[in-house]
């Protein structure tokens, strides 16, 4: 059985739905879908079991021979919020949870990945590297990537662990099944229904010296290709292979422009971008520019396969999905 946690999520949900496409449905998602869309991602897959994720350590401890027929621990699930405040809620979620996954893991001796965020690079004066000695240089410069970067140093210091890990920071992900995250769906997602209502999109301006309107640029990743990777590191053994923590983007950053005007050239509508100003409350914690390092995850993660370009990429998500009558992967 594979526990899947944030199974009903944006990336739980797209990585439940290609297990499927492997006769995969031992799967026990555990979530809480709240009074959202969410539960809209679970019409598409198969599974054996839900449970809500406040529930998953008193099933362990009620019934703990469940724990011997775990065959790895995808932990997906979190607050994933950049402009979340509550910090206490954030630790609770982000970081309190994660160790509890790991400390099972490490004791049962259960393979666990799990969701790490670019949000960690703070500002980015130190590069978008995922080796130890800038791991523990980073300052984060929103509550959520704080959350993420103290379970990262904790995990890395653990004298404990699961007999493999990976910790992914996630770019900018964007896809298929993101409906339910409100203010935090990508832009393409918030985009396309704008441009088929008014013709036109509202992008931020820059408030960065020498960085022109549209140009701030970010790792844009496709859900995809997320998926790819996260099957890749599930599917071990892969000879050479090395826990840790590695960067899950693209390793190209593009602008929002660019993004703008591939969601018109995929809607087939002819550009019309309106610059609006950026809330101030947001302008003191936005990272201009975002770019995966992947030395790491080609060498010591042995992952090959390229990644979809970005036109491509969001073409597939426009035709395929946001205008189709079915949305969801």
């Amino acid at each position: 059985m594979i526990i899947v946690t944030g199974g009903a999520g944006f990336i739980g949900s797209a990585f439940v739905k290609r297990l499927n496409t492997l006769g995969i449905k031992n799967i026990l998602i555990v979530d809480n879908l709240g009074v959202s869309d969410k539960w809209q991602n679970l019409n598409n897959i198969q599974f054996n079991d839900f449970i809500n994720k406040n529930d998953i350590f008193s099933l362990f401890n009620k019934s703990p021979l469940v724990l011997k027929e775990i065959s790895a621990i995808v932990h997906m699930g979190a607050c994933s919020s950049t402009t979340e405040r509550d910090v206490n809620y954030l630790m609770a979620n982000n970081f309190q949870c994660s160790k509890d996954y790991w400390s099972l893991c490490a004791e049962h001796s259960i393979p666990f990945i799990y969701a790490s965020s670019a949000a960690t690079y703070g500002n980015g004066e130190l590069g978008y590297s995922d080796t130890l000695d800038i791991i523990s240089k980073l300052k984060p410069i929103n509550p959520y990537g704080y959350s993420k970067q103290v379970f990262d140093l904790w995990a890395l210091s653990a004298r404990r662990r699961p007999p493999f890990w990976a910790g992914l920071k996630f770019f900018n992900v964007f896809g298929p099944n993101e409906y339910h995250k409100g203010s935090m769906m990508s832009l393409v997602c918030k985009a396309v229904p704008q441009i088929l209502e008014t013709g036109s999109l509202k992008l931020f301006k820059s408030h960065k010296e020498g960085i022109a309107h549209g140009e701030q640029k970010r790792d844009f990743v496709y859900i995809k290709d997320v998926v790819d990777v996260l099957m890749h590191f599930y599917s071990l053994p892969v000879a050479g292979i090395q826990s840790g923590i590695y960067n899950l983007g693209t390793g190209q950053a593009r602008s929002f422009g660019d993004l703008g005007r591939a969601t018109f050239k995929a809607l087939q509508v002819k550009e019309n971008i309106e610059w609006i100003d950026m809330p101030l409350e947001m302008r003191g914690q936005y990272q201009y520019f975002t770019e995966a390092d992947l030395s790491r995850l080609r060498n010591q993660g042995r992952y090959t396969k390229p990644f979809l370009n970005l036109e491509n990429a969001v073409d597939d998500y426009v035709k395929n999905y946001l205008i189709s009558s079915n949305k969801y992967l």
